[in-house]
Protein backbone atom coordinates (compact mmCIF):
# COMPACT_ATOMS: atom_id res chain seq x y z
CA UNK A 1 0.00 0.00 0.00
CA UNK A 2 3.50 2.21 0.34
CA UNK A 3 3.99 4.39 -3.09
CA UNK A 4 7.66 5.08 -4.08
CA UNK A 5 9.48 7.67 -2.16
CA UNK A 6 8.38 10.89 -2.42
CA UNK A 7 10.94 13.03 -4.43
CA UNK A 8 12.89 15.19 -0.99
CA UNK A 9 12.99 11.44 0.65
CA UNK A 10 10.52 11.26 2.40
CA UNK A 11 7.84 7.92 1.88
CA UNK A 12 4.35 8.63 1.74
CA UNK A 13 1.98 5.94 3.13
CA UNK A 14 -1.52 5.37 2.05
CA UNK A 15 -4.31 3.49 3.17
CA UNK A 16 -6.99 2.12 1.49
CA UNK A 17 -10.43 1.71 3.06
CA UNK A 18 -13.93 0.11 1.90
CA UNK A 19 -16.62 2.83 0.74
CA UNK A 20 -20.00 1.62 1.63
CA UNK A 21 -22.52 3.36 -0.48
CA UNK A 22 -24.41 5.94 1.69
CA UNK A 23 -27.70 5.31 -0.38
CA UNK A 24 -27.61 1.38 0.83
CA UNK A 25 -30.82 -0.03 1.92
CA UNK A 26 -29.05 -3.03 3.84
CA UNK A 27 -28.72 -2.45 7.73
CA UNK A 28 -27.69 -4.87 10.48
CA UNK A 29 -29.45 -6.54 12.30
CA UNK A 30 -29.89 -4.47 15.72
CA UNK A 31 -28.27 -6.07 19.02
CA UNK A 32 -30.96 -5.51 21.37
CA UNK A 33 -34.55 -5.83 21.90
CA UNK A 34 -36.63 -2.84 20.50
CA UNK A 35 -33.93 -1.07 19.27
CA UNK A 36 -34.65 1.77 16.54
CA UNK A 37 -33.86 0.44 13.29
CA UNK A 38 -32.82 3.63 10.50
CA UNK A 39 -34.12 1.75 7.34
CA UNK A 40 -36.27 2.40 4.54
CA UNK A 41 -40.11 0.76 4.94
CA UNK A 42 -43.37 1.34 4.44
CA UNK A 43 -44.22 1.22 8.47
CA UNK A 44 -40.87 4.08 9.03
CA UNK A 45 -42.28 6.33 6.31
CA UNK A 46 -46.01 6.78 8.02
CA UNK A 47 -46.27 10.19 10.12
CA UNK A 48 -45.89 9.43 14.33
CA UNK A 49 -49.50 10.11 14.59
CA UNK A 50 -51.16 7.46 12.43
CA UNK A 51 -48.42 4.78 12.97
CA UNK A 52 -49.55 5.32 16.86
CA UNK A 53 -53.16 5.08 15.87
CA UNK A 54 -52.21 1.73 14.05
CA UNK A 55 -50.31 0.22 16.97
CA UNK A 56 -52.92 1.21 19.22
CA UNK A 57 -55.78 -0.31 17.00
CA UNK A 58 -53.97 -3.91 16.98
CA UNK A 59 -53.70 -3.82 20.65
CA UNK A 60 -57.39 -3.54 21.28
CA UNK A 61 -57.72 -6.20 18.83
CA UNK A 62 -55.53 -8.36 20.09
CA UNK A 63 -56.97 -8.34 23.58
CA UNK A 64 -60.20 -8.39 22.08
CA UNK A 65 -59.49 -11.58 19.85
CA UNK A 66 -61.15 -14.70 22.07
CA UNK A 67 -61.83 -17.38 19.35
CA UNK A 68 -59.29 -19.34 17.62
CA UNK A 69 -60.41 -17.37 14.15
CA UNK A 70 -60.19 -13.88 15.45
CA UNK A 71 -56.94 -14.83 17.32
CA UNK A 72 -55.52 -16.36 14.39
CA UNK A 73 -56.23 -12.29 12.75
CA UNK A 74 -54.64 -11.10 15.18
CA UNK A 75 -51.81 -13.06 14.84
CA UNK A 76 -51.25 -12.30 10.87
CA UNK A 77 -52.21 -8.75 11.23
CA UNK A 78 -49.65 -8.41 14.56
CA UNK A 79 -46.51 -10.08 12.39
CA UNK A 80 -47.82 -8.48 8.65
CA UNK A 81 -47.17 -5.04 10.67
CA UNK A 82 -43.89 -6.51 12.14
CA UNK A 83 -42.52 -7.68 8.82
CA UNK A 84 -43.92 -4.17 7.07
CA UNK A 85 -41.26 -2.31 9.24
CA UNK A 86 -38.65 -4.68 7.85
CA UNK A 87 -37.64 -6.56 10.42
CA UNK A 88 -36.84 -9.86 10.82
CA UNK A 89 -37.05 -13.14 11.95
CA UNK A 90 -34.08 -12.63 13.98
CA UNK A 91 -35.10 -9.19 15.35
CA UNK A 92 -38.64 -10.86 15.98
CA UNK A 93 -36.98 -13.15 18.54
CA UNK A 94 -34.74 -10.91 19.68
CA UNK A 95 -37.75 -8.52 20.76
CA UNK A 96 -40.50 -11.33 22.00
CA UNK A 97 -38.34 -14.03 23.47
CA UNK A 98 -38.27 -12.81 26.96
CA UNK A 99 -42.12 -13.85 26.90
CA UNK A 100 -41.91 -17.57 26.55
CA UNK A 101 -41.19 -17.82 30.64
CA UNK A 102 -44.24 -15.97 30.88
CA UNK A 103 -45.91 -18.27 28.47
CA UNK A 104 -44.74 -21.44 30.02
CA UNK A 105 -45.64 -19.59 33.52
CA UNK A 106 -49.18 -19.03 32.00
CA UNK A 107 -50.19 -22.22 30.39
CA UNK A 108 -48.81 -24.21 33.87
CA UNK A 109 -51.08 -22.60 35.89
CA UNK A 110 -54.42 -22.66 33.39
CA UNK A 111 -53.60 -26.22 33.31
CA UNK A 112 -52.99 -27.18 36.90
CA UNK A 113 -56.28 -25.30 37.62
CA UNK A 114 -58.64 -26.25 34.39
CA UNK A 115 -57.11 -29.32 33.05
CA UNK A 116 -57.25 -30.90 29.50
CA UNK A 117 -57.96 -29.16 27.45
CA UNK A 118 -59.33 -26.60 28.69
CA UNK A 119 -56.49 -24.90 30.42
CA UNK A 120 -54.29 -25.56 27.85
CA UNK A 121 -56.52 -23.78 25.63
CA UNK A 122 -57.00 -20.77 28.13
CA UNK A 123 -52.88 -20.96 28.81
CA UNK A 124 -51.93 -20.91 25.10
CA UNK A 125 -54.54 -18.01 24.07
CA UNK A 126 -53.97 -15.50 27.13
CA UNK A 127 -49.95 -16.11 26.69
CA UNK A 128 -50.60 -15.16 22.60
CA UNK A 129 -52.71 -12.36 23.77
CA UNK A 130 -50.17 -10.62 25.45
CA UNK A 131 -47.36 -11.34 23.18
CA UNK A 132 -49.40 -10.06 20.36
CA UNK A 133 -50.61 -6.63 22.59
CA UNK A 134 -46.66 -5.79 22.91
CA UNK A 135 -45.99 -6.43 19.40
CA UNK A 136 -46.92 -3.40 17.96
CA UNK A 137 -45.63 -1.41 20.69
CA UNK A 138 -42.18 -2.71 19.71
CA UNK A 139 -42.81 -1.77 16.18
CA UNK A 140 -43.68 1.70 17.33
CA UNK A 141 -40.33 1.66 19.41
CA UNK A 142 -38.21 0.38 16.56
CA UNK A 143 -39.47 2.70 13.51
CA UNK A 144 -40.01 6.01 15.26
CA UNK A 145 -37.50 8.40 16.85
CA UNK A 146 -38.55 9.84 19.98
CA UNK A 147 -38.39 13.68 18.33
CA UNK A 148 -41.08 12.38 15.76
CA UNK A 149 -43.14 10.96 18.43
CA UNK A 150 -43.42 14.55 20.60
CA UNK A 151 -43.84 16.51 17.32
CA UNK A 152 -46.57 14.24 16.21
CA UNK A 153 -48.73 14.27 19.71
CA UNK A 154 -47.55 17.89 21.02
CA UNK A 155 -50.57 19.79 20.54
CA UNK A 156 -52.77 17.40 22.41
CA UNK A 157 -50.97 15.89 25.08
CA UNK A 158 -48.87 18.15 27.91
CA UNK A 159 -45.33 18.64 27.14
CA UNK A 160 -43.86 17.49 30.53
CA UNK A 161 -46.10 13.94 30.10
CA UNK A 162 -45.24 13.38 26.54
CA UNK A 163 -41.65 13.60 27.14
CA UNK A 164 -41.38 11.70 30.56
CA UNK A 165 -43.70 9.14 28.30
CA UNK A 166 -41.19 9.33 25.58
CA UNK A 167 -38.26 9.33 27.33
CA UNK A 168 -39.38 5.98 29.22
CA UNK A 169 -40.31 4.10 26.46
CA UNK A 170 -36.43 5.10 24.85
CA UNK A 171 -35.28 3.14 28.03
CA UNK A 172 -36.29 0.07 27.12
CA UNK A 173 -33.65 -1.19 24.70
CA UNK A 174 -31.03 0.39 27.47
CA UNK A 175 -32.57 -1.92 29.90
CA UNK A 176 -32.79 -4.65 27.93
CA UNK A 177 -29.08 -4.52 26.91
CA UNK A 178 -28.41 -4.23 30.65
CA UNK A 179 -30.19 -6.86 31.60
CA UNK A 180 -28.15 -9.18 29.30
CA UNK A 181 -24.95 -7.57 30.36
CA UNK A 182 -25.55 -8.48 33.84
CA UNK A 183 -26.64 -12.14 33.36
CA UNK A 184 -23.93 -12.53 31.31
CA UNK A 185 -21.93 -11.22 34.28
CA UNK A 186 -23.73 -13.41 36.76
CA UNK A 187 -23.69 -16.66 34.80
CA UNK A 188 -19.52 -15.80 34.50
CA UNK A 189 -19.59 -16.13 38.63
CA UNK A 190 -21.35 -19.03 38.79
CA UNK A 191 -25.18 -18.19 39.19
CA UNK A 192 -27.74 -20.63 37.92
CA UNK A 193 -29.28 -18.86 35.25
CA UNK A 194 -29.94 -21.38 32.71
CA UNK A 195 -33.72 -21.84 31.20
CA UNK A 196 -32.93 -25.57 31.85
CA UNK A 197 -32.78 -24.78 35.23
CA UNK A 198 -36.00 -22.96 35.48
CA UNK A 199 -37.69 -25.83 37.35
CA UNK A 200 -35.44 -25.45 40.37
CA UNK A 201 -35.69 -23.67 43.16
CA UNK A 202 -32.05 -22.32 42.75
CA UNK A 203 -32.69 -20.81 39.74
CA UNK A 204 -35.03 -18.59 40.76
CA UNK A 205 -33.40 -17.28 43.85
CA UNK A 206 -30.47 -16.72 41.52
CA UNK A 207 -32.58 -14.30 39.27
CA UNK A 208 -33.90 -12.78 41.88
CA UNK A 209 -30.58 -11.73 44.15
CA UNK A 210 -28.53 -11.68 40.80
CA UNK A 211 -30.28 -10.13 38.33
CA UNK A 212 -33.61 -8.25 39.60
CA UNK A 213 -31.81 -6.52 42.97
CA UNK A 214 -28.98 -5.40 40.60
CA UNK A 215 -31.19 -4.29 38.39
CA UNK A 216 -33.34 -2.61 40.13
CA UNK A 217 -30.13 -0.96 41.45
CA UNK A 218 -29.63 0.34 37.89
CA UNK A 219 -32.47 1.48 37.28
CA UNK A 220 -32.71 3.89 40.49
CA UNK A 221 -29.07 5.05 39.36
CA UNK A 222 -30.15 5.75 35.57
CA UNK A 223 -33.24 7.77 36.50
CA UNK A 224 -31.40 9.59 39.24
CA UNK A 225 -28.79 10.80 36.10
CA UNK A 226 -31.84 11.79 34.01
CA UNK A 227 -33.95 13.57 36.56
CA UNK A 228 -29.99 15.91 36.90
CA UNK A 229 -29.11 15.80 33.17
CA UNK A 230 -33.06 17.53 32.55
CA UNK A 231 -32.47 19.96 35.39
CA UNK A 232 -29.32 20.89 34.23
CA UNK A 233 -30.55 21.77 30.83
CA UNK A 234 -33.23 23.59 32.18
CA UNK A 235 -36.18 21.39 32.19
CA UNK A 236 -39.17 22.76 34.10
CA UNK A 237 -37.84 26.19 34.28
CA UNK A 238 -40.42 27.76 32.23
CA UNK A 239 -44.10 27.15 32.31
CA UNK A 240 -43.85 26.75 28.03
CA UNK A 241 -41.44 24.57 26.76
CA UNK A 242 -39.24 26.94 24.57
CA UNK A 243 -38.26 24.91 21.07
CA UNK A 244 -38.32 25.28 17.17
CA UNK A 245 -40.21 23.59 14.76
CA UNK A 246 -38.04 22.09 12.18
CA UNK A 247 -40.96 21.89 9.00
CA UNK A 248 -41.91 25.11 10.31
CA UNK A 249 -38.46 26.63 9.90
CA UNK A 250 -38.03 24.83 6.60
CA UNK A 251 -41.29 26.25 5.05
CA UNK A 252 -39.58 29.75 6.15
CA UNK A 253 -36.21 28.91 4.37
CA UNK A 254 -37.95 27.99 1.58
CA UNK A 255 -40.60 30.99 0.98
CA UNK A 256 -38.03 33.30 1.94
CA UNK A 257 -35.54 32.11 -1.06
CA UNK A 258 -38.50 32.23 -3.51
CA UNK A 259 -38.99 36.11 -2.52
CA UNK A 260 -35.21 37.06 -3.19
CA UNK A 261 -34.29 34.79 -6.16
CA UNK A 262 -34.48 37.04 -8.75
CA UNK A 263 -36.17 36.64 -11.99
CA UNK A 264 -34.64 34.89 -15.08
CA UNK A 265 -35.89 36.25 -18.44
CA UNK A 266 -35.54 34.23 -21.42
CA UNK A 267 -33.06 35.60 -23.70
CA UNK A 268 -33.64 35.87 -27.19
CA UNK A 269 -30.94 34.93 -30.06
CA UNK A 270 -30.52 36.82 -33.32
CA UNK A 271 -28.98 34.66 -35.94
CA UNK A 272 -26.76 36.87 -38.52
CA UNK A 273 -27.06 36.99 -41.56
Amino acid sequence: MGRPDHPHGRREIYFETERTPMNSRKSPHSDYACQYRAIDSPIHRMPSGWKLLASSGLCVFSLLARDPVLLSLATALCLLFYFLAGLTLADLWRDTRFFFIQMLILVSLFFYQYGYPEGLWRGIRTSLQIVLFFIPGIVFLRTTQASSMMKGLRRIVPYRIMFLLFTSMRFVPFFAREIQEIVMAQKLRGALLSGRKAFHAVFWRDLFFCVVIPMLVRALKTADEAALSAQARGMGTYNERTYYDERELEKYIAAEKTVNTPEIRPTHQVQGQ
